[in-house]
């Protein structure tokens, strides 16, 4: 089961959780531009795929901070 809420806490302290808010794809950052992607959203990306080069979580425009709570 995977859940996703806002975070309750600011500071970057790697890995974080964004929300893309253009197509509520949900992605964990490794690095400022390095990411996984966990849910895919509007534009099925491959969940699952990680990525380099992405727009920077720290850009507020593309992305919503979330937490990311990963349990089974």
């Amino acid at each position: 089961m995977l859940e996703v809420k806002k975070p309750d806490a600011s500071g970057i302290k790697f890995p974080v959780g964004r929300k893309r808010k253009c197509d509520g794809s949900v992605v964990i950052f490794w690095k400022e531009t390095r990411a996984t992607i966990v849910l895919q959203g509007e534009a099925k990306a491959d969940a699952g795929g990680t990525y380099d080069g992405l727009i920077s979580c720290m850009n507020e425009d593309e992305w919503e901070p979330v937490d990311i709570h990963i349990y089974g």
